[in-house]
């Protein structure tokens, strides 16, 4: 992960809810309040963040939507999120589309693999340690760390091997 931050979220506007700011919102649906961080970070909604939290005992919230109120200790962007509104993409070159060719430069894998997703296409950039899992409008399903984890056992092993769209010079000889 970039410098080491281990868990990826969603930031998430909650502005309207009485108590309520800026949430992550974890891959798992997971919500937390980030209310201490101890790098100076702008929240944004619908940016995906690369982080760590340590949760913070004993602190009380007036939102109570979260899981957890949290510390940040580690924070990344990851980039805007897709409004999702877009057309599915299908393509076997990943630089003609903007979302994936910023997915190779955030990740940096050594393999972007299409598959057949029913009607639509999922798009796995694979890298070491971990490897990401998008659907065809550019929205992050999962990441993995190429074991058997929820994002292979709820995703990629449904969807079967997949075809190699891309690959980077000399990385699996």
């Amino acid at each position: 992960m970039p410098n080491g931050c281990k868990t990826i979220g969603t930031v998430k506007d909650f502005t309207e809810l009485d108590g309520c700011g800026m949430l992550i919102e974890l891959e798992n649906g997971q919500l937390l309040n980030p209310v201490k961080m101890s790098i100076s970070f702008p929240l944004e909604a619908e940016v995906v963040v690369s982080f760590d939290y340590k949760i913070l005992e004993g602190r009380v919230s007036s939102c109570m939507r979260e899981k957890a109120m949290v510390e940040i200790t580690c924070i990344v962007s990851l980039g805007k999120t897709p409004s999702g509104e877009g057309m599915c993409v299908d393509t076997n070159n990943p630089f003609e589309v903007p979302w994936m060719d910023q997915a190779i430069d955030r990740h940096n894998p050594n393999q972007v693999l299409k598959f057949q997703d029913g009607n639509e296409w999922a798009y796995l950039f694979r890298g070491l340690p971990s490897s990401y899992l998008y659907n065809c409008r550019g929205k992050l399903i999962c990441e993995t760390k190429n074991n058997h984890d929820k994002c292979q056992d709820d995703h990629l092993n449904r969807l079967g091997q997949g075809k190699i769209i891309w690959q980077g010079e000399g990385v699996w000889d």
